[in-house]
């Protein structure tokens, strides 16, 4: 889900996860905030809680209006990061493992084979156009849909 449409399932009550974390998310491989990790929300899981709800439904209302249409990641993280801007509550949040969550440059580009057996979950990230993504996978045997 993105920000664009999460915000439509926010008041479900539907939890992805437990414990008091709120909100894990993959690191950003380019580490854009060096003060803070880099979330991106393109993988990411949620936990139904009414400082989560608060958050997604802003983040839908900045990827849908304003300075930040059509985007994501940045406004994504100011909210995470810099709550107080946008007089919402500090969720708390948790960067996924990842060697477990890989992103695309740390799977493709970084990891060992051997390293890759471990990975639960490789997000085709960092390269752009499907069909460039779909040759990704086939060139690393993730992809098993025949054409």
């Amino acid at each position: 889900f993105y920000g664009k449409s999460i915000d439509q399932y926010a008041d479900q009550n539907f939890d992805a996860v437990a414990k008091q974390i709120n909100i894990w998310a993959q690191v950003d491989p380019h580490g854009r905030d060096p003060t803070n990790d880099y979330l991106c929300p393109g993988f990411a899981v949620y936990r139904s809680t009414s400082d989560t709800i608060q958050l997604v439904q802003k983040w839908g209302n900045l990827t849908r209006h304003g300075e930040h249409l059509q985007r994501n990641q940045k406004p994504f993280n100011e909210l995470i990061w810099r709550p107080e801007r946008y007089n919402i509550p500090k969720s708390e949040a948790k960067s996924l493992p990842i060697n477990l969550f890989a992103n695309g440059i740390v799977y493709f580009e970084n990891m060992t084979d051997v390293e890759r057996k471990d990975v639960v979950i490789a997000h085709n990230n960092c390269i752009s156009g499907v069909e460039k993504k779909v040759q990704r996978f086939k060139n690393f045997n993730l992809w098993s849909l025949s054409e």
